[in-house]
């Protein structure tokens, strides 16, 4: 699918999420689905999956369009399939990793995870190896990878400490909307923590932007993004 074409059609998905208008959606993609294009076979799957409590059957249907869009090698619907599988172990995080490596931004962020907490059976924890799956998805406008690339950043985790780098991926990740890096900015600079100076301003500004800011199924269209 054209980008232009695709970001279109998610303008269009944007309010019918947040008005639950699952038939609406679904009449808005399935021309393109029913011409076998991989991109809206993926994007339908994930929201229905994702956002709506459809029939079984309907379930099942999405589930379908789901795996012949990853097996078709289309990397988002891999990570989106492994994702939403029930079945655990070294086969779902296989396809996670080759879905990292052919550029799911989403299945970079996971991958980074797993390298962070070793819970994984297809490798081992790596912290430098997270920092390196975490920047891939960061520098693509990943909001959770930012916060996490920052965050290991604060720490020193898999990089040398710097809170200047740390609190570059933060305000990114939070000027994007993500309320996990609002919340530790506010914490930062309330309290001065690993060296960065406390600044009651910045801290209230950032506490402020967290309770204003609303999380709803507008949030999933950075995923339903990631392959722009």
């Amino acid at each position: 699918m054209e980008i232009a074409l695709k970001q279109d059609l998610l303008k269009l998905t944007a309010p019918l999420l947040t008005d639950d208008d699952w038939p609406s959606i679904e009449a808005l993609w399935r021309p393109y689905v029913d011409q076998g294009d991989l991109d809206s076979q993926a994007q339908l799957a994930y929201m229905c999956l994702w956002c709506f409590d459809e029939t079984e059957e309907k379930d099942h249907e999405m589930r379908g369009l789901l795996r012949a869009a990853a097996d078709a090698g289309h990397a988002d619907a891999m990570y989106w399939f492994a994702s939403f599988s029930t079945q655990e172990g070294a086969e779902r995080d296989e396809l996670l990793k080759r879905a990292a490596e052919l550029g799911s931004r989403g299945a970079q962020r996971h991958l980074g995870a797993m390298y962070a907490t070793g819970d994984w059976t297809a490798g081992p924890k790596d912290l430098a190896k997270a920092v390196y799956w975490y920047r891939l998805a960061a520098e693509r406008e990943h909001d959770d990878a930012q916060y996490n690339l920052g965050f290991m950043y604060i720490l020193g985790q898999g990089v040398p400490p710097d809170a200047e780098k740390g609190l570059f991926w933060l305000h990114r990740s939070a000027d994007g909307g993500n309320t996990s890096a609002m919340r530790l900015l506010t914490d930062l600079y309330r309290n001065g923590y690993y060296g960065i100076a406390a600044d009651t301003g910045k801290a209230n500004y950032w506490d402020e932007r967290h309770s204003s800011t609303e999380e709803s199924r507008h949030f999933y269209l950075h995923d339903l993004n990631g392959s722009l």
